[in-house]
C-alpha cells in the first residue's frame, strides 16, 4: 500500500507517518523504486503506536520500545516493563479522572435541585 492509502486507513497524515518512521517509532518501510510500500505488519505497528500516542505516552518511551523490539526476544522483559509502567500511569490518570467526573456530577445535581447559589 502507498502512503496515501495507509494514511486514510489509520487516519493519520502522510507527514505524520513519515515523522513516525524518521523518529524510529515505526519500522523502516520497504520501498519500491523509492516509494514506500506498506505491508499489513506496518499497519499493525502504526495502529499500536497511534493507540499509545493517543494517551500521551512519550515518544522517547515508544522509540525505546521499538528499538528493544528490534533487538529480539531477549528484550521481552524490558519491553514488558515499559508497557507495565505506562499501564500503571494510565490507571492512575483514570482514577483521577473518575474522581473529577464524580465531583462534577455531584455539583450538577446541586444545580438541578437548585441547592446552590
Amino acid at each position: 500500500m502507498k502512503i496515501s492509502e495507509v494514511a486514510k486507513k489509520v487516519n493519520l497524515s502522510p507527514v505524520t507517518l513519515r515523522y513516525y518512521e524518521k523518529m524510529g517509532l515505526i519500522p523502516p518501510v520497504q520501498r519500491q523504486q523509492g516509494v514506500r510500500e506498506y505491508r499489513i505488519e506496518d499497519l499493525n505497528w502504526i495502529n499500536f503506536i497511534k493507540c499509545l500516542r493517543q494517551v500521551q505516552i512519550p515518544i522517547k518511551d515508544l522509540k525505546q520500545y521499538t528499538e528493544l523490539f528490534y533487538q529480539g526476544k531477549k528484550t521481552k522483559p524490558a519491553r514488558r516493563q515499559i508497557l507495565v509502567k505506562e499501564l500503571l500511569r494510565l490507571e492512575n490518570q483514570e482514577q483521577k479522572l473518575q474522581a473529577t467526573i464524580q465531583r462534577l456530577k455531584n455539583k450538577i445535581r446541586l444545580y438541578d435541585k437548585d441547592e446552590i447559589d
